[in-house]
């Protein structure tokens, strides 16, 4: 998987998460942009290697969302249930290392554990938490919906905003 301690360390040290600081150092870090929504500055999705990364809001803060693994779900199973089980025991079976990662890569030392629930109400499947300064660092597994794929995603954002939230309701969690 995509290793995201450096992205991270440089986007923790930003004193705000701002579209445009964001597709900079994405660009410096070396993923591959696309403009999506022709309305805003920056582009809002990115690619590098097997992942993808979102910048979602309006601003002037934004939330960025990496996702390092992700499953369409197969509704025609015979055993939805047995398989959405197996889907998500993939998906957390996956996490640990991504934890082990961002805990000993470049922002590990800054990342400060926290006793609150900084998930900001979003449902997770598992999920680990960090506070860093004014930041929270967020890996977990999820799937948004049940016709959504299962996704294990890293994110960055402000802490204790709704800054990052978009106007369609997405990412409303901040």
């Amino acid at each position: 998987m995509v290793d995201l301690s450096v992205e991270l360390s440089r986007l923790s040290d930003l004193q705000q998460l701002t579209g445009q600081a964001v597709e900079s150092v994405l660009v410096d870090c070396g993923w591959v942009g696309e403009r999506r929504n022709p309305v805003k500055d920056w582009a809002t999705t990115w690619s590098r290697d097997d992942a993808a990364a979102w910048i979602q809001g309006d601003g002037p803060s934004v939330e960025v969302e990496f996702t390092l693994w992700y499953r369409e779900v197969e509704e025609e199973r015979a055993d939805l249930d047995t398989y959405m089980d197996e889907l998500y025991d993939a998906a957390v079976a996956e996490l640990p290392p991504v934890v082990d990662q961002l805990l000993s890569g470049a922002l590990g030392p800054r990342l400060e554990a926290s006793g609150e629930d900084l998930t900001g109400g979003a449902d997770f499947i598992e999920h680990t938490a960090w506070r860093v300064a004014d930041k929270v660092v967020l890996a977990g597994v999820k799937q948004d919906d049940t016709d959504t794929p299962v996704q294990l995603v890293v994110v960055l954002r402000a802490y204790g905003t709704n800054e990052g939230a978009d106007d369609e309701g997405e990412g409303e969690w901040l």
